[in-house]
């Protein structure tokens, strides 16, 4: 594997590879603790989350990092601020899973809606799997376009964005009980 300077390792958790994952993700984490800790107002998650992306970039010696790695290192910097309450309170969270329906409408060809359907079920059960509480479908437009083959908007393409958004809806809540979040685009 090659790991380009300045980037940050990708985060392993379970089964999958995130190739990126956002600092919006560690710092939403770690406010949550702190609320958790009793510090609903504590305004130190980005400047702690800025000094492990900074680590991550330039002194993690890996090009991998496991989540739960990952979590060790944040806990470590919160002990070492004297913020253990927040450090216990941590919990592990996978980051926010993107799927890319455009990706997963040209893997499934041109006019094969059941396909991309199976397709989209089995993307959507491998993130329940991993734990993941946040998925960002994007490219509906795009992917709808393309399954209808489609140049332009038309009632075709309005009839499928009506279907997936449905088929996702309906997935969702039988994803942990509803529990996961999810923004299609």
């Amino acid at each position: 594997m090659v790991c380009l300077p300045d980037q940050l390792p990708l985060l392993k958790f379970g089964n999958q590879e995130v190739v990126s994952y956002e600092a919006r993700w560690l710092s939403d984490e770690i406010s949550k603790a702190a609320t958790k800790a009793g510090h609903p107002d504590w305004f130190f998650a980005t400047d702690i989350t800025r000094a492990v992306i900074e680590y991550l970039r330039h002194r993690f010696p890996k090009n991998t990092i496991t989540i739960e790695e990952l979590y060790c290192k944040i806990e470590h910097v919160l002990s070492y601020l004297g913020c253990d309450d927040i450090a216990k309170t941590l919990e592990i969270a996978p980051p926010p899973v993107r799927i890319s329906l455009l990706d997963i409408a040209r893997n499934a060809g041109s006019n094969f809606e059941l396909e991309f359907f199976r397709q989209l079920q089995l993307r959507l059960a491998e993130c329940e799997r991993c734990g993941t509480s946040q998925i960002l479908c994007f490219g509906l437009r795009k992917a709808v376009k393309h399954l209808c083959r489609a140049s332009r908007w038309n009632n075709a393409c309005e009839e499928l964005t009506v279907e997936i958004d449905k088929f996702i809806a309906g997935k969702m809540v039988h994803l942990r009980d509803g529990r996961v979040g999810l923004i299609v685009k």
